[in-house]
């Protein structure tokens, strides 16, 4: 259901529907409306000018790292930055979010962070060859040169509320009383604070990978479509939309 959902959320599903309403339909003035709709969200979907000041409005604040004063216990590293269905699989493919493990390295390089769980199953129903932790902790120790008795792997989760919940499990029997850091997408920190919160574990979100950018007015990503504004509005809209269902379903 939720892969379901995710494609109707993406705004070239409406557009595309739109039009074809458009196209079948016999009165005059309803295909109007529908095709000067279609027209409008193009036109609002594909300005990166107004999807950057949307994820200014979601998005954490950047967290400095000079307000660290005291090393964390552990840091979740939340998944979602692996590609498990690319061939060969005789190495790690990743994508712009690994900023979520880059930036846990350095704070642990730094020892601002004591431990590193890198969170995340496999995200490819009945499909486990190659779970994303496992593949994260293979990149944090031989590229990174992480030493590996510092990771704690949980490798069970599929999404949000199971990255909190087993990541709990972990922290709990290894540690009392910790202090965790959490680093995820800046556009992902509100749902992520949330579900660590709603299961009794009190963390702090450290936020990377961050969509909104030029806070000056830019003539060419406000006037001219972009293929970059449909895919951060879908994945916005996505998150927003995940945020609101996990309160609805007492997850966050």
């Amino acid at each position: 259901m939720s892969k379901i959902l995710m494609h109707l959320l993406l705004p070239v599903v409406w557009v595309l529907a739109l039009l074809v309403w458009s196209f079948f339909s016999k009165n005059a003035k309803t295909r109007r409306i529908a095709l000067g709709s279609a027209i409008f969200l193009f036109l609002f979907f594909s300005n990166e000018w107004l999807a950057s000041r949307a994820y200014k409005s979601w998005e954490e604040p950047v967290y400095p790292i000079s307000n660290i004063h005291k090393p964390y216990d552990v840091a979740v590293i939340m998944g979602g930055f692996t590609d498990a269905a690319k061939q060969p699989r005789d190495r790690v493919y990743l994508s712009t979010a690994v900023d979520r493990m880059m930036h846990a390295v350095k704070l642990y390089r730094m020892g601002l962070v004591k431990k590193l769980i890198p969170s995340g199953g496999s995200g490819i129903p009945g499909f486990t060859e190659a779970l994303e932790a496992e593949m994260v902790k293979d990149v944090m120790v031989n590229t990174c040169l992480v030493d590996s008795s510092d990771i704690l792997v949980e490798n069970r989760a599929r999404n949000t509320r199971e990255n909190a919940l087993f990541s709990a499990e972990i922290i709990r029997k290894h540690f009392k009383n910790p202090t965790v850091l959490v680093f995820t997408s800046a556009f992902h920190c509100k749902r992520t604070k949330a579900s660590f919160e709603k299961i009794g574990l009190n963390v702090d979100v450290f936020p990377v990978d961050f969509r909104y950018n030029d806070p000056s007015f830019n003539v060419e990503k406000a006037m001219i479509p972009s293929d970059d504004a449909w895919q951060m509005w879908s994945l916005l809209i996505h998150e927003i939309v995940g945020y609101f269902i996990y309160k609805v379903m007492a997850y966050a």
